[in-house]
């Protein structure tokens, strides 16, 4: 009668595969948790770049929403601790600004007599204290510039029937940062130290930072900036 049975090298090659298998699996499980981790981080980028991209696409400051004062477009407000470099020169322009009717100058002083029909801010053309960054009385719940979401909290919902898969808040702050670069020909700086905090002072430069935290405590903090530099009104012929 023969007996059938393992060879003691086929054992030997069955416990080497199966002690493979059991090293394979945690590293699985560290994979796996990374890839979910990495997953939740990039909706989270998501969900604060969305956020961003809408703010910056208000007006830089309330001084500019103000069309009877503005002339129909934005302009260069005055700030009083900007870089001196950027401080209105002649012909309510930047020193190097194109001399063009409707590019970005500052404010005319002649505007000054014409009374703001909102009452909001009449006859200013100083940019927003670094103190008062935020939602004006006069706006209501309409935000119509960058720093009325100074301080705004927003949450999104996630699910299996939702476009996100976690729940997330957002929390926003916009303040005044340093703009005393070197404005020559010398090089710029190759590193930089972002700003955590408002200085308390009024530039030319404002900053957006976004922060995303997950139910579970995961964290994303995004920085956008915006300058002081108006806009210019697209030229066009009445036929």
């Amino acid at each position: 009668m023969v007996r059938r049975g393992f060879s003691f090298l086929e054992l030997l090659v069955s416990i080497v595969v199966i002690g493979i298998v059991f090293m394979s699996v945690p590293l699985i499980l560290t994979e796996t948790e990374k890839s979910n981790t990495m997953s939740i981080r990039q909706e989270a980028v998501m969900a604060g770049t969305t956020t961003v991209v809408n703010i910056l696409g208000y007006r830089w400051d309330e001084a500019d929403t103000n069309r009877t004062l503005n002339g129909g477009f934005a302009k260069v407000c005055d700030v009083t601790d900007g870089s001196a470099d950027l401080n209105r020169s002649d012909l309510n322009r930047r020193v190097g600004h194109f001399r063009g009717e409707y590019r970005r100058k500052f404010f005319d002083y002649t505007y000054l007599a014409i009374p703001d029909p909102q009452g909001i801010r009449p006859g200013i053309t100083f940019a927003t204290p670094a103190a008062s960054l935020g939602a004006e009385a006069g706006d209501g719940s309409q935000y119509d510039d960058l720093d009325d979401f100074n301080g705004i909290n927003s949450n999104i919902t996630g699910g299996s029937k939702q476009d996100y898969k976690l729940n997330y808040t957002i929390t926003t702050s916009v303040f005044y940062i340093d703009d005393g670069f070197p404005y020559d020909e010398s090089p710029t700086p190759t590193t930089w130290s972002i700003p955590n905090s408002d200085a308390g002072q009024m530039t030319n430069i404002k900053m957006v930072k976004t922060e995303v935290t997950t139910d579970s405590g995961e964290k994303v903090v995004l920085h956008a900036f915006s300058s002081n530099i108006g806009e210019y009104k697209i030229l066009h012929r009445t036929y």
